[in-house]
């Protein structure tokens, strides 16, 4: 493969990730922080699963990435499999998973201290994860057909020609007049002067050639 495509295809599969994370985020328990719920998350710990405020983000790149692996939505590159293993968890499941066990009157900490060690009691140590649970593997995503179908589909698209641009590149076709008929008539007539026939021209002829035959 060239590096042209190559690059052409690491941008959709970018851009499918980014579209899909986004989409994610549209989820009403993903609008908010899976550990403080603050509004507006824009970081994820992939291999949680879970979407998280910058301060929790900091938070959980000092637990360590053989914990939590942390990514920013936008900033950052995406694997298929990344997105994937978001879809498959997000903050709805990921509180049934590991908040199963938390107190029913547990109020969330907003302290730095105190946010710092909730996160590591629930994350690190596995204070009230459901016991029952079991981390799937990490899901084999292969994107290259659809990118394929969708590269197929977008030069389609650039081959058939747009509503109405074969009659504008045909040219509109007006057809020329007609030469008016030249008519020599008028100016025949013009220069011909007209035959009279008055009695009287005719009698002066007759006298002027009388007077010629006395001469």
């Amino acid at each position: 493969m060239s590096s042209k495509a190559e690059k052409d295809k690491q941008k959709q599969i970018q851009d499918r990730c980014l579209s899909l994370l986004n989409q994610m985020l549209k989820d009403d328990d993903n609008k908010y922080c899976v550990d403080c719920d603050s509004k507006g998350p824009r970081w994820a710990s992939w291999n949680l699963g879970i979407f998280l405020c910058i301060r929790c983000a900091g938070i959980h790149r000092n637990l360590g990435v053989h914990i939590s692996k942390v990514k920013s939505v936008n900033l950052d590159s995406w694997t298929p499999e990344q997105v994937v293993n978001l879809q498959q968890m997000g903050n709805s499941r990921a509180r049934a998973v590991y908040e199963a066990n938390l107190p029913d009157n547990f109020r969330r900490p907003q302290t730095d201290s105190a946010l710092e060690a909730f996160i590591r009691s629930k994350y690190e140590h596995k204070k009230y994860i459901a016991k029952e649970w079991v981390q799937p593997p990490l899901p084999k995503v292969n994107w290259d057909k659809d990118i394929e179908e969708e590269a197929e589909k977008q030069k389609k698209k650039k081959r058939e020609p747009k509503p109405g641009s074969i009659m504008r590149s045909v040219p509109s076709i007006v057809p020329n007049p007609l030469p008016k008929p030249i008519s020599l008539s008028p100016k025949l007539s013009s220069n011909k002067k007209p035959v009279s026939t008055d009695s009287n021209h005719s009698t002066d002829l007759l006298g002027l050639g009388k007077k010629l035959n006395l001469v």
